[in-house]
């Protein structure tokens, strides 16, 4: 198999496109944020009321999760994006990270929508989108740690932050703790993710779960996702060497490393130098004609 036909260097590229389109969604998010506080008149015009969609508005359901109430709003979504996505965009892309960012705010508009119907509620933000995201990224790589601003002695994984945050949101729903969150909506985001990662074929899901909480899937832990160490001994192929750019050639078992430890790992658990090495090679390839 060579280099460019291994799913991992498919991977790398499709981590670019999917960051660009991240950066993307950022800065169409910030553009709306900075025309509403021009223009406030537009909030009332694309967030989500039940009264529009009976208008036949239906564009509501998407401009809502481009809406941002304060800065403190907009940022910690943004952030929420940034940070969740970086884990999902080496394995989707710039198209599928789009369709899962309005997938997850649609969806969380429409489970709000549907239990407020009669109200007069007005619903506005990106959370459902970036809890979609969010779902996605616990699936692919559920055992990636975080430190939480509120418990800075406990790192969660992906995982279980995702069953904590769940369990959050479906109490304060019950217990009717909505104040401006729109609880609803969060679910909403997690199912419409949650749903659209299943509807992907060859998707190398890690973490479902519905099937781990129920006892019948695969919980998190597998051989992907875990922690790895690698030892220059382990490795038995010939050390067949591959020249970079007229410099000291790179092993032939040092690039199988770097691309096992993506497979267990997934590409963001190299480090810069790592992927500096990969993109050298890649290069070097593509000029031999590999």
């Amino acid at each position: 198999m060579g280099l460019f036909d291994r799913s991992y260097m498919r991977r790398e590229s499709q981590a670019g496109d999917g960051m660009s389109m991240i950066w993307r969604l950022i800065g169409v998010n910030a553009a709306i944020f900075l025309l509403v506080l021009v223009a406030p008149q537009w909030r009332d015009e694309l967030m989500l009321t039940s009264e529009g969609i009976r208008r036949g508005q239906i564009y509501r359901l998407v401009t809502a999760a481009f809406l941002h109430l304060d800065f403190m709003h907009i940022l910690l979504n943004m952030w929420g994006l940034y940070l969740f996505g970086t884990l999902v965009a080496p394995y989707l892309g710039a198209g599928r990270m789009l369709w899962l960012y309005l997938i997850g705010g649609i969806s969380g508009n429409v489970l709000f929508l549907i239990f407020n119907w009669n109200g007069f509620y007005a619903l506005l933000g990106a959370s459902g989108a970036v809890y979609a995201i969010t779902i996605a990224a616990a699936m692919l790589e559920p055992n990636r740690r975080f430190v939480l601003i509120l418990m800075p002695m406990f790192p969660l994984k992906t995982s279980t932050m995702v069953v904590c945050f769940t369990i959050i949101e479906i109490i304060s729903q019950i217990g009717g703790m909505q104040g401006q969150v729109a609880h609803l909506a969060h679910l909403g985001g997690f199912l419409g993710g949650y749903i659209y990662l299943k509807s992907l074929r060859n998707l190398p899901i890690a973490w479902d779960p519905l099937r781990s909480w129920t006892g019948r899937g695969r919980a998190a832990g597998g051989s992907r996702g875990g922690r790895v160490e690698y030892r220059p001994g382990d490795w038995s192929r010939p050390d067949v060497n591959i020249s970079v750019d007229g410099s000291t050639p790179v092993p032939q078992r040092e690039v199988d490393r770097l691309l096992d430890k993506i497979s267990e790992s997934g590409i963001n658990s190299l480090t810069p130098e790592e992927l500096a090495t990969l993109r050298r090679v890649r290069e070097q390839m593509k000029r031999q004609g590999r």
